[in-house]
């Protein structure tokens, strides 16, 4: 689609500033997440919304944008330049964060991409990433997997949110280096699908998200079912999730309060 104005790039008109950004639910609680910064890194920034809305509501003073694609920069750019914010807005080809030199940014988000993705470009840039005061990651999908990640490679989960934005539940996870915290006892071991701390502050939209897994888990049971077959993954899985169900309702937070390993 060919970029236009301010309808197409997410601009509106706004009686403080000349035009403003308007970010989904999901940006929304990334933007939460992140907090104020100095220069932040927007990894995979596609056409640049999150970056400019980030830089008109002070959120940060300057923004690295970046992208694998470079049509999708050139938006990023041209979005920069049509709310005026292409002094503060540096946009650049990269792959995850190759593009990127040590303490040139404060924090990076990483949005809108698979957890594997997401696992693989923290890994490749294992020392940049960790010198991070904090990675804001919006998974897509693969959510276990990238927490698994985590959880193994001594980052420490410091917050998590969870949104429903249309039609689809999404998990944010911020990470940063140091020891990670254990997981509550509610939790089996090596069940990362959902979060420790989304659970721990009772985050209104986990319930809802836990309740729909289960719902396609024991589908996915039956269906084994039919064919003589119970897979041992999928009864974990079940098992596991009905269980956090269970404490959530419940309001067990002495079996559910995270204690630091360090």
């Amino acid at each position: 689609m060919e970029f236009d104005s301010a309808a197409l790039c997410g601009c509106v008109e706004s009686p403080s500033t000349k035009r403003s950004v308007s970010l989904h639910p999901r940006l929304e609680a990334a933007a939460a997440l992140l907090g104020k910064t100095s220069v932040l890194a927007d990894i995979g920034c596609d056409h640049g919304r999150f970056s400019a809305a980030m830089l008109q509501r002070g959120i940060a003073e300057k923004v690295i944008a970046s992208d694998i694609s470079a049509p999708s920069l050139k938006k990023a750019e041209q979005l920069a330049n049509v709310c005026g914010l292409s002094s503060k807005m540096e946009c650049r080809i990269s792959n995850g964060f190759s593009a990127y030199s040590a303490g040139e940014t404060d924090k990076a988000v990483i949005l809108g991409m698979g957890g594997e993705v997401i696992r693989s470009i923290l890994s490749r840039s294992d020392s940049f990433a960790r010198s991070l005061e904090c990675i804001v990651m919006q998974p897509m999908r693969g959510e276990a997997e990238l927490r698994s990640y985590l959880y193994s490679n001594n980052y420490r989960i410091i917050d998590e949110a969870v949104v429903f934005d249309s039609g689809r539940y999404y998990q944010l996870i911020s990470a940063k280096n140091g020891a990670p915290c254990q997981l509550p006892d509610c939790f089996e071991k090596g069940f990362f699908q959902f979060g420790a701390e989304a659970f721990n502050k009772r985050d209104p939209m986990l319930l809802p998200l836990m309740q729909r897994y289960l719902c396609i888990i024991e589908k996915k049971l039956q269906r084994a079912a039919l064919s003589g077959g119970r897979p041992k993954r999928l009864i974990f899985e079940a098992e596991s999730t009905a269980r956090l169900i269970s404490a959530f309702l419940n309001g067990r937070n002495d079996d559910c309060s995270a204690k630091h390993t360090d």
